[in-house]
């Protein structure tokens, strides 16, 4: 990720055209023993800043080394040494650092953060005088731009960000606050503007794709809100009509099974006269067979 300074872009031709001319200058203004002497000058100031911070903090001496560590990894990955940074004009050395703090990329995680970095006039001063100092300042920034965004692929917006050096550790402060902060897009960006002004800008890759310019918190949870009551009264109404179809159905079940038992009921009894109405008859019939047969037997019994 290259970010976006407000200060001419930094690249190697002109660093290395910066070199040469130089040491032309130096070569010719000065001699090799005046020469000497500043650089051993200037190289004797170099940790004076860090010692005095430490003399008043020590239990944080192992954090900050770290972070110069961690800042030195970053200039010489652009082949800064330190006598270089000592030899500079103050002109040089702020445009040069300004376009390596610019340049140092954002978590991936953190695609559309806005950065402002800056940097007091003690504090230009101070970074001069000592590289270690120099070094810390870009060791921290590179810390806090590798540190993940929890909040990614949940709907974040990405983070307004402002950090200020001063003249030593102990002035440093920095804050940030979401890019939708206060509820709309266009406040939170207002607010961030009326404090980058003469800063060290970054931005992300994709910083101007989150948020839209007419981002409104309010009007979305308002949207959301009746999102939300539409789906409850589909299910609301989707609940009535299956209940009401359950209800029909076993309405029209019980009428269909009382139609059923009255046709049982009135086939039983049908059934029930028919066989009454029968029965007679056939003991009739054989009340009447009998007793013709038994007259029958008597006549033939009289004729013997």
């Amino acid at each position: 990720m290259t970010g976006t300074s407000s200060i001419t872009a930094f690249n190697y031709s002109s660093y290395t055209s910066y070199q040469t001319s130089s040491k032309k200058t130096v070569e010719k203004d000065v001699s090799i023993n005046e020469r000497n002497t500043t650089v051993e000058k200037q190289e004797s100031q170099r940790g004076s800043i860090m010692a005095e911070y430490y003399a008043r903090k020590p239990q944080y001496k192992e954090l900050q080394e770290g972070r110069i560590s961690m800042g030195y990894s970053v200039l010489s990955s652009i082949g800064l040494s330190v006598e270089e940074m000592e030899s500079m004009s103050m002109s040089e050395f702020r445009n040069v650092i300004s376009n390596t703090i610019a340049d140092i990329p954002h978590h991936g995680t953190r695609p559309y953060d806005e950065e402002t970095v800056l940097i007091t006039e003690e504090g230009w001063e101070n970074m001069k005088k000592d590289p270690d100092y120099a070094a810390w300042v870009v060791g921290i920034i590179k810390e806090d731009r590798s540190v993940s965004n929890p909040f990614f692929g949940m709907g974040d917006k990405g983070a307004f960000i402002t950090q200020t050096f001063g003249g030593s550790p102990s002035d440093y402060h920095g804050y940030s606050y979401s890019k939708i902060y206060g509820g709309t897009a266009a406040g939170a960006r207002s607010m961030y503007n009326s404090t980058k002004s003469g800063g060290i800008e970054t931005r992300a890759p994709q910083a101007d794709m989150q948020p839209p310019a007419d981002y409104d918190l309010w009007e979305e949870k308002r949207k959301a809100r009746s999102r939300k009551k539409k789906q409850l009264d589909d299910e609301i109404l989707a609940n009535y009509f299956q209940k009401k179809s359950i209800n029909e159905k076993n309405i029209n079940e019980y009428y269909e099974n009382k139609a059923l038992e009255r046709s049982r009921s009135v086939a039983e009894m049908i059934g029930s006269r028919n066989n009454s109405l029968h029965i007679p008859k056939l003991s009739m019939a054989s009340g009447t067979a009998f007793y013709e047969a038994s007259f029958m037997t008597s006549d033939i019994a009289d004729m013997f």
